[in-house]
């Protein structure tokens, strides 16, 4: 007969423990990127509403009258069953064999047989444990689906183990000879991380340690990266952002692959190196066929809100327009403004700028102001505003030129498939009376417009359009988008109209 026992407990489940301001170069595609921003937030909460299993338990759970609270303010149950259970009132202990399953608020673990004890928050699962927690993502808490052996774990702690581990955590498909269980974060040793969902992941990154905080970030220790079976980068610490942190720019293998009917094939390849915990050098290796090598090399120190930069290398805008640094120094502070919804930037940058032209010490210095999303009556409909104010001197003509600048941006969440954003972008420079084009449009005063479409699962696209706003409104560029999942591999194909020119992009699924 199977049995069921309910233990109302404080103690939480045993799987719980799973859980730029602006520049003034206005001139690059900031609307895309916001918009890809909130479409990878949807697609990163959708992921999470897939997962049959998770679901089906979510279901489970409220259908049971016991499991969930009445009262919210008390702890959810403990709920231990099995074929043959047993619980001692007097010292706690508690033993079950067959189709166990331990149940604690939206999280549940299925095994074979397990010892514990309830006063002292112990449980043990010698065998093998299916663990499968629904998150809520609001809270922070992870999804997880895990296969382990030999499991530990202590209520009253929040600490816990388990060996030879599969599964996934969100999106991040998981594996490791050892898992530790903390209050906020995970540890796996000699372990694995991807987010390609394949037997044999096509990519996937390998370390001796990998520490995860849930939807936030993870940091990898002698970290390699594969790719069909090779090794192509090795680093001995690494830090990224992962689940609803993560942007287009946490990628995890660094190598790209691009073509630009302007610059060609281009192959990218970022590689750094920690000299200490504050100071690391890198190379922005970046080979283009029509252009040859055009590398980025620098030196940086970051300490938190602060970083100081010195780069040497060739730089490209949004206009396919050309400078070279050699060298720079580029100083950035960026803070939130204490109870506030502002964020503060600050920049300085001193080097020697060339454009095979002319060349110039270029000094500047610019604030910035942002202010947090604006729901404009909806949460559905939201502003994102930022301000700032620059001041370039530069050696060549001795000119001293201010910048003051603005962008507005509304997006608009229409139906669950469709995005449409609008945004009004004034700079006071220009490449009329710039030095440099680099960073600047023609014209102060732009109007920019444009939509995103969910066609499939699979398939999304955009269309963007620009308009001279001090011109009666003349159309300056329309670019399609069509963004195509290959599984384990992520295209971006872009054509802009107005230049005629092909863009195509594939990334490795970012986490």
């Amino acid at each position: 007969m199977h049995k069921k026992i309910y233990l109302l407990s404080a103690l939480t489940a045993f799987a719980a423990v799973f859980n730029a301001a602006q520049t003034h170069a206005y001139a690059d595609d900031t609307d895309i990127d916001l918009l890809n921003y909130i479409q990878e937030q949807k697609d990163y909460a959708r992921q999470h509403r897939e997962n049959k299993e998770l679901k089906e338990l979510r279901a489970d759970i409220d259908n049971e009258k016991f499991i969930r609270p009445l009262d919210p303010s008390k702890p959810a149950p403990i709920i231990f069953e099995g074929n043959d259970i047993s619980y001692d009132s007097g010292t706690g202990d508690v033993f079950a064999k067959g189709n166990v399953r331990i149940t604690h608020d939206y999280s549940r673990i299925t095994t074979d047989s397990m010892s514990g004890n309830a006063k002292s928050g112990d449980a043990a699962i010698p065998d093998k444990a299916h663990m499968a927690q629904s998150g809520d993502l609001a809270a922070g808490e992870p999804n997880i689906v895990m296969d382990g052996y030999n499991t530990t774990y202590n209520y009253n702690t929040k600490l816990g183990k388990m060996e030879n581990v599969k599964g996934s955590i969100d999106t991040e498909q998981v594996s490791g000879k050892k898992m530790e269980f903390y209050p906020e974060e995970m540890i796996i040793y000699d372990g694995s991380i991807t987010r390609c969902p394949a037997k044999k992941p096509d990519y996937y990154m390998s370390a001796d340690k990998i520490e995860i905080w849930p939807d936030d970030h993870m940091i990898a220790y002698n970290a390699k990266f594969w790719i069909k079976g090779q090794v192509i980068y090795k680093k001995d610490r690494y830090i990224t952002a992962i689940g609803k942190n993560a942007s287009d720019k946490n990628s995890t293998i660094p190598v790209h692959v691009n073509y630009d009917s302007d610059d060609g094939l281009h192959i990218n390849y970022y590689y750094d190196q920690n000299l200490n915990e504050k100071i690391k050098a890198y190379i922005d290796f970046n080979y283009y066929t029509k252009h040859d090598l055009r590398n980025v090399y620098g030196l940086q120190w970051a300490d938190g809100k602060a970083s100081v930069r010195l780069e040497d290398g060739y730089y490209e805008d949004s206009n396919n327009v050309w400078i070279k640094k050699e060298p720079t120094m580029i100083f950035d502070y960026n803070t939130h403004i204490a109870n506030t919804p502002l964020s503060f930037g600050f920049s300085t940058e001193y080097g020697k700028w060339d454009d095979d032209i002319k060349s110039s010490w270029h000094r500047s210095h610019s604030v910035s102001l942002s202010h947090a999303p604006i729901n404009l009556g909806s949460p559905k409909i939201r502003l994102y505003p930022n301000i700032g104010y620059s001041w370039i001197y530069e050696s060549y003509d001795s000119s001293n030129s201010n910048n003051f600048y603005y962008n507005a941006t509304v997006m608009a969440d229409i139906s669950p498939k469709l995005v449409a954003y609008t945004a009004y972008h004034y700079s006071q420079s220009t490449t009329q009376n710039s030095l440099f084009d680099y960073g600047y449009d023609d014209y102060s005063k732009k109007v920019t417009a444009g939509f995103s479409y969910e066609l499939t699962d699979k398939d999304r696209i955009v269309i963007a359009n620009e308009f001279d706003a001090g011109d009666g409104m003349k159309v300056m560029d329309r670019d399609y988008y069509w963004y195509h999942d290959f599984h384990c591999l992520d295209m971006e194909l872009r054509y802009r109209e107005k230049r005629n020119s092909w863009h195509i992009k594939f990334n490795l699924v970012h986490w």
